[in-house]
C-alpha cells in the first residue's frame, strides 16, 4: 500500500545540518467547530513564527531552509484554494523532499524540525483506520469501496449476471435490460439468495486474501450481510443495517467510518 511505503522510506532517512525535514500534521477539518474561521491558517503562520523565530536566533543556516520550505508549501496550499481535506500532513526538507498527505481523518496540529521525518502519529492513524473493504449491498448489486486511512482507494461495483448465473464486474456484465426483465431478475435472486451470495462470499474471500484487506464492513439488508457473514473465511468487522449503494461514496465513507 502507498501509504506503508511512504512509511518504511521516511523512517530511514537521515539528513545533515543545516538541512532538516519539517514533517507538520496540519488539522484542516472546517466541520471542527475550532475550524469554521479557517482557524488552521492561523495556526500554520502562528508555527512557522514561532520556528523562525527560535532559529533566527540559535542557526540562521536551518532558518534559511526554513524560509525555501515555508515558500514551497505556501504555493502548495494557495494552489488548492478551498479545495481542502480534513487534514494535511507533509514531510518536507529544503534539499528535495516533498511528500504532502492529503487525509479524511483528523490528526493534531504538530510541528517538527529535526534530522529524521517523525512518523508516530502517521503511524497511529494507520493503526487506528486500517485498510477496510466497505460491502455495500442491495438485491442483485454489489459495490466495494477500498480505503486506506479513510481515503478512497478503489471502488467496484457488480451486479448478478443470470445467463453465466456469475457475479460481474459492471464493466463486462451483461446488460440485464437486454437479457431479463427487471423484475425476473430480482425474482430469481430472492428465490436464490442463500447459494448466490455463497458464491459472492468465496470471491470475496479470494479478493480479501489477494488485496490484503485488514477489515471488512458490510452494509446492507440483515439477510444478506448474515449470508456473506456466514460462509466467508475472513472475518467481518461489522454488519450495518443500512442502503448505501447508489449514495456519493465519500459521504458513504465518512458516514460508516464512524459506525464501524
Amino acid at each position: 500500500m502507498a501509504i506503508d511505503s511512504l512509511i518504511n522510506k521516511l523512517q530511514y532517512v537521515q539528513l545533515e545540518p543545516p538541512d532538516k525535514i519539517l514533517s507538520l500534521y496540519l488539522n484542516t477539518d472546517t466541520r471542527d467547530p475550532e475550524q469554521q474561521r479557517g482557524e488552521w491558517k492561523i495556526a500554520l503562520k502562528s508555527g512557522f513564527s514561532r520556528l523562525k523565530e527560535y532559529l533566527a536566533a540559535s542557526n540562521p543556516e536551518e532558518e534559511k531552509c526554513l524560509d525555501g520550505i515555508r515558500a514551497k508549501m505556501n504555493q502548495y496550499l494557495n494552489a488548492m484554494g478551498k479545495d481542502m481535506p480534513r487534514s494535511l500532513v507533509f514531510f518536507v526538507s529544503d534539499s528535495g523532499i516533498w511528500e504532502a498527505i492529503k487525509l479524511q481523518v483528523p490528526v493534531d496540529t504538530r510541528f517538527y524540525w529535526e534530522e529524521t521525518a517523525v512518523l508516530d502519529q502517521l503511524r497511529d492513524l494507520r493503526q487506528t483506520y486500517p485498510s477496510t473493504a466497505f460491502i455495500l449491498t442491495q438485491q442483485h448489486e454489489v459495490k466495494i469501496i477500498e480505503t486506506v486511512l479513510g481515503e478512497i482507494e478503489t471502488v467496484e461495483r457488480y451486479e448478478y449476471d443470470m445467463i453465466n448465473e456469475s457475479w460481474k464486474n459492471c464493466r463486462s456484465a451483461v446488460n440485464k435490460a437486454e437479457a431479463f426483465e427487471e423484475n425476473r431478475l430480482r425474482e430469481h435472486v430472492t428465490e436464490n439468495q442463500s447459494r448466490l451470495y455463497k458464491r459472492l462470499a468465496a470471491s470475496l474471500d479470494q479478493k480479501a486474501a489477494a488485496k490484503r484487506w485488514e477489515r471488512m464492513v458490510i452494509a446492507g439488508d440483515k439477510e444478506t450481510a448474515d449470508i456473506l457473514d456466514q460462509h466467508m473465511n475472513k472475518p467481518i468487522h461489522s454488519k450495518i443495517q443500512k442502503n448505501l449503494l447508489n449514495e456519493n461514496e465519500h459521504k458513504v465513507i465518512e458516514h460508516l467510518i464512524k459506525e464501524a
